[in-house]
């Protein structure tokens, strides 16, 4: 029986975030949550972990359902704490929900698993000499993107659709532009990103092939955990 504990840059618990990896994972699985942001108000949030201009920013979500910009490095100093406290109490499997990149992230005997690991991995490999298009959140982040995907071949096309929006017209707009300029296939690169982004492109009549992080990260740890 595996003990899965699942963090969250934000505030926990993000099932929204977790449920197409949980429905992979075995019926025995201990499922648990926690987040970098768990019991903060918005202004110790805004203080300690708030974007700081010109380095790397992450997007998430409080627990009242608002969205707030986070400060890249001050969010992996949390998350190595968390991931050492999760550990302590039984985690035996720590999956990140964010498709951010974190360095310095390690566990002393967990299974760590990082979706942007998975998922650049799995697309450099599945979608090999084809023009793909990549969405993530927020216009600051695609400079980021272009160096987090510089490998692919032929090189991707980039836009920007914050997955926590009211309805999803620019997320159907960005990818439409993807595609109008040559792309194939789509990448939403962030954990925010799930079956109804993906429904709602299909709904528009958008036919490419469309990759979530989380449905990629359940299809791949599921078996290993069996």
């Amino acid at each position: 029986m595996h003990t899965v504990t699942f963090l969250t840059i934000g505030q926990s618990p993000r099932r929204d975030l977790s449920m197409a990896v949980e429905a992979e994972l075995p019926a025995t699985a201990r499922i648990r949550q926690a987040g970098v942001l768990d019991g903060l108000a918005r202004a110790e949030v805004e203080a300690r972990f708030g974007a700081v201009a010109g380095r790397a920013t992450l997007l998430s979500r409080l627990s009242d359902g608002a969205t707030v910009t986070l400060d890249a490095v001050a969010v992996g100093a949390g998350l190595t704490a968390l991931a050492e406290r999760v550990e302590d109490e039984g985690a035996d499997v720590v999956v990140l929900l964010c498709t951010g990149e974190f360095p310095g992230l390690r566990t002393r005997r967990a299974r760590l698993v990082e979706p942007d690991v998975l998922l650049t991995g799995y697309v450099g490999t599945a979608l090999r000499g084809r023009r793909t298009g990549i969405l993530v959140p927020l216009p600051e982040q695609v400079a980021e993107a272009r160096t987090k995907w510089r490998a692919l071949d032929p090189a991707p096309s980039f836009g920007t659709a914050s997955p926590y929006a009211d309805g999803t017209a620019a997320l159907c707009a960005a990818a439409r532009a993807r595609l109008d300029e040559g792309a194939d296939a789509l990448v939403l690169d962030c954990m925010g990103y799930g079956a109804r982004h993906r429904e709602a492109l299909r709904s528009a009549g958008i036919t490419a092939p469309v990759l979530t992080p989380g449905a990629v990260v359940g299809a791949m740890l599921g078996p290993l955990l069996a």
